[in-house]
């Protein structure tokens, strides 16, 4: 997992397997860090994902549920194809907001 703040946004970049123990502790520790401090626009950046169970899927929904009933707004930018049937079979696509690449996803969480 990376991470940097780009023009306000937590960009958290998720690599190979998200099947949750090892990364949802540090994810969730990570959001409730910036949500404390302000920072309440957050984007995964899921290129590198290669496999997501129903464990990292959960995350997700639990990150997305904390960043917005703080005020804030959560995206997901570069799914792989595997993800993006995933969210479609689940019907998530239309819960999260998908974003081709991060800087378009940065430009408009910053416009909200």
């Amino acid at each position: 997992m990376q991470t940097e703040i780009k023009e306000g946004v937590l960009v958290i970049t998720l690599e190979g397997n998200l099947l949750g123990e090892h990364t949802n502790a540090p994810v969730m520790e990570l959001i409730n860090k910036n949500l404390a401090e302000g920072n309440k626009k957050v984007l995964f950046n899921l290129e590198a994902v290669k496999f997501i169970n129903s464990t990292g899927l959960g995350m997700l929904m639990s990150a997305l549920t904390k960043v917005r009933n703080a005020g804030g707004e959560l995206g997901l930018s570069n799914l792989p194809d595997q993800m993006k049937k995933l969210l479609q079979m689940t019907k998530l696509e239309s819960i999260f907001p998908v974003f081709a690449d991060e800087a378009g996803a940065i430009t408009t969480l910053n416009s909200k």
